[in-house]
Order: structure tokens, then sequence, then C-alpha cells
């Protein structure tokens, strides 16, 4: 006579309660995992909006730095450079104390948000 196997036949749903506990842990690992990386996607997606702002700050600088050097500014002075990126209009006022007050508005491209950014820089720092 074959013997039968008590955890197999055994009438009482023993198999079952502990099969319902594994599907429940791998399904809330799951859940938790589609969770983590949708919040990762909207933290990356971030980050690279404000590497491109920073880009398209750095452009502008070193733009307006050319502009100085190369010919006299006569201040105020408001220019609007265009990148692939987005546009950033850059006014430059006159200061006490011989500085120069650098405003940059930048908007990028597919984007309604305007971040302004605004440096103080002595006048032989831009020259």
């Amino acid at each position: 006579m074959k013997k039968h196997y008590t955890i197999i036949h055994n009438q009482q749903g023993f198999l079952l309660f502990h099969v319902v506990w594994v599907i429940l842990i791998v399904f809330l690992c799951i859940h938790f995992l589609l969770y983590q990386y949708q919040t990762e996607r909207v933290v990356v997606n971030n980050q690279l909006f404000h590497i491109e702002t920073e880009t398209l700050f750095q452009m502008a600088y070193k733009k307006a730095r050319d502009e100085i050097d190369n010919k006299e500014v006569t201040l105020p002075h408001q220019t609007t450079y265009d990148f692939p990126q987005g546009e950033v209009k850059v006014t430059m006022e006159a200061e006490p104390d011989d500085k120069i007050a650098v405003y940059f508005a930048i908007k990028q491209t597919g984007s309604d948000h305007i971040y302004q950014l605004s440096r103080r820089y002595n006048f032989h720092e831009l020259r």
C-alpha cells in the first residue's frame, strides 16, 4: 500500500494557507517595486529639467561675457539668446561700487515656466 503524504491530502487547508501568504508577499513586493520605479522616473525627469536649466544659464552667461569682451556695452543692457533647449533673456544693470547686476530669465522649450536668476558681478570679472 502506498503511503499518502499528510500535507498534500490534509483536508484542513494547511497547504492553501501557506500558498496564499506566499502570493500576498509576492504581490506586495511587485506593488512596491512598481511604485518605487514610478517615483524614480519623476525624480529623474526633474533632475534632467534642472540640468537643462543650468546648461541654459551657463551658455547664456558665456555668450553675455563674450559680448561684453567683444564690444563696449552701455548699461542698462538687455539681450535675448535662443538655444535649441530654450530661450534666455539677459538684463544687465549698473550698481554702485563698480558692480553689475545680471538677471537671467530662462524659458525652456515646451514649458510655460520661467526661471529667474540674478547674480552680482564685479565689472572686472565679466571682462
